[in-house]
């Protein structure tokens, strides 16, 4: 994939892809079956989707080394200790209002 900047066009950068010619058949049928104004905005859509999925799956991942992570969960623990009697009181003050 080669880039270069196109002036005046705001944020955008002009990329060529060499595409599997199956791949540019199925874009051309989603685009005229109405997926997108036309190619550039399906591929533009479909890879900030993509993107958006590694990047969750990657926060996912974090987290679920947090579950076995016993320095975190005794931070944890120890942040809720801390914590308990501000939040007792903040209980009681909402319920009161309630």
């Amino acid at each position: 994939m080669t880039s270069q900047l196109v002036i005046g066009q705001g944020d955008k950068v002009r990329t060529t892809l060499d595409l599997p010619i199956v791949l540019r058949e199925r874009i051309k049928v989603a685009v005229s079956r109405g997926a997108a104004r036309g190619q550039n905005g399906l591929i533009i859509k479909a890879i900030e989707d993509y993107l958006q999925h590694l990047e969750e799956a990657w926060i996912d991942a974090q987290f679920a080394q947090m579950q076995d992570d016993e320095r975190y969960q005794a931070l944890q623990l120890q942040i809720a200790k801390e914590c308990e009697k501000s939040d007792w009181e903040a209980l009681r003050i909402g319920e009161g209002q309630a």
